[in-house]
């Protein structure tokens, strides 16, 4: 015989009705649905919804100017944090360092 929750085995007794449950827990579970269905709720209710996840794209050549003007405005609103600047100085060293390299193959503008 198998428990009509869990689909345990069961022992059967010496005597007394035929156990429909492995354990008092099983019972009390089944009790649980069961009264849960009465009362036309159910015990376990799915909901289904959709997720939209944005992407951020990467900028291309022609967004950084308008990406490096928008934090000059903030840099000198002060939208940017002082604790942010040491993070930031050291990603312009390199972007600075690159511009200088190429600035002097090709004959763009100089910088300081």
């Amino acid at each position: 015989m198998t428990c009509g929750w869990c689909d345990g085995p069961i022992t059967p007794r010496s005597r007394g009705p035929i156990p429909k449950w492995c354990s008092a827990t099983c019972r009390h579970r089944a009790w649980e649905q069961a009264r849960a269905a009465a009362s036309g709720l159910s015990a376990v209710d799915v909901v289904e919804r959709r997720v939209e996840v944005r992407v951020p794209v990467a900028p291309t050549r022609r967004d950084w100017p308008r990406l490096l003007g928008e934090l000059a405005n903030q840099l000198n609103d002060g939208r940017v944090y002082d604790r942010d600047l040491p993070g930031l100085a050291r990603q312009l060293e390199p972007l600075l360092e690159a511009y200088r390299r190429r600035a002097h193959a090709t004959g763009a503008p100089r910088l300081c």
